[in-house]
């Protein structure tokens, strides 16, 4: 018999805790099999369901040594710089009563490998090559994308200056595109009331920047010093997030230990830190249009509202002008 976990069930959420997401990469395949022997130590988590391993096929974790052993595993899982990841088979359409939930019905192990690995191949490059056409292309046509056919060409001009140009401008749109600040967001209000209520980082609070200066700061020294120089100077920055970090692990250990779902994780902040040292965010390009072309009143009118007492109309702005 197959078994599956939905997603509200109580072993898939604890399973999901340890986790900390529907897949997790390890540096090494014993930490991942480590992991996944503390899955099955669950209280009541089912030995049957199953877990594969690339190149293996069914593997058993169900006791204190896995089977196979490790020195049975292709020796691409040990080769210098490939890492292994472990990850939920996700599955669609389990019932749950009268409803269809997600879920899954295994885990699965896989060897990720190195950037150098790859290009080893003979054709590694090729494929690179493809991964980063399809994904450069998504990267540079996404701002275009989002003119209205509308506001004709010299719209569309103004948007392609915008597009990125050099390989920091790849990088950086594709980084921003794919930042998961979930865990900070979710924390960040909490944790700057926590600050603010101690004695011992209260005179903090007043000198910190808006949130998404915080994100940045975090994340890049280089941005921390050039713009917040004297939070930097007593790494007020990598304070916040370790700690806020800290408070996440936290807070997980108390909800598997209550069997309660927990879904944020704290690897987002930690990675941020990780790389704050060499991350640089690219310079933003000044981009001149054509402010004679706005119709505030137009706009208004079109969407039936009353049009708003701003005082400056745009052609006096255009101007340079006050109203």
């Amino acid at each position: 018999m197959t078994i599956q976990l939905s997603s509200k069930n109580a072993l898939y959420i604890a399973a999901k805790n340890i986790v900390g997401d529907h897949r997790k990469v390890f540096d090494s395949l014993n930490d991942a099999l480590t992991m996944l022997r503390s899955i099955y130590a669950i209280e009541n988590f089912p030995a049957g369901f199953p877990s594969v391993a690339a190149g293996v096929g069914l593997i058993d974790c169900t006791g204190e040594d896995t089977i196979p052993p490790l020195d049975k595993f292709p020796a691409e899982y040990s080769t210098p710089g490939t890492s292994t990841c472990l990850s939920f088979l996700g599955v669609r359409g389990i019932k749950e009563g009268d409803k269809e939930v997600n879920g899954a019905r295994g885990f699965v192990l896989y060897p990720l490998h190195s950037i150098d690995a790859i290009r080893a191949d003979s054709t590694g490059e090729t494929w690179l090559w493809k991964i980063t056409e399809k994904e450069g292309s998504h990267v540079a046509l996404r701002g275009l994308r989002n003119v209205a056919p509308a506001l004709g060409n010299d719209a569309l001009a103004a948007a392609a200056l915008q597009m990125p140009v050099a390989v920091a401008d790849y990088v950086e749109e594709s980084t921003r595109e794919g930042l998961d600040s979930t865990a900070f967001d979710e924390l960040w209000k909490t944790f700057r009331k926590m600050l603010s209520e101690s004695g011992d980082t209260a005179a903090l609070v007043p000198q910190l920047p808006v949130k998404a200066e915080v994100i940045k700061c975090i994340r890049s020294q280089t941005y921390a010093r050039e713009n917040y120089p004297d939070l930097e100077a007593i790494q007020a920055f990598t304070f916040i997030g370790e700690t806020m970090a800290g408070v996440i692990d936290v807070m997980r250990a108390e909800a598997t230990k209550a069997g309660n779902d927990f879904t944020i994780d704290s690897a987002e902040i930690r990675n941020w830190i990780k790389g704050r040292e060499t991350f640089q965010f690219a310079a933003p390009r000044k981009v001149e249009t054509d402010l004679s072309t706005l119709n505030f009143g137009n706009f208004v009118t079109r969407l039936g509202v009353a049009a708003p007492s701003i005082g400056v109309s745009a052609e006096t702005a255009q101007e340079g002008g006050a109203a």
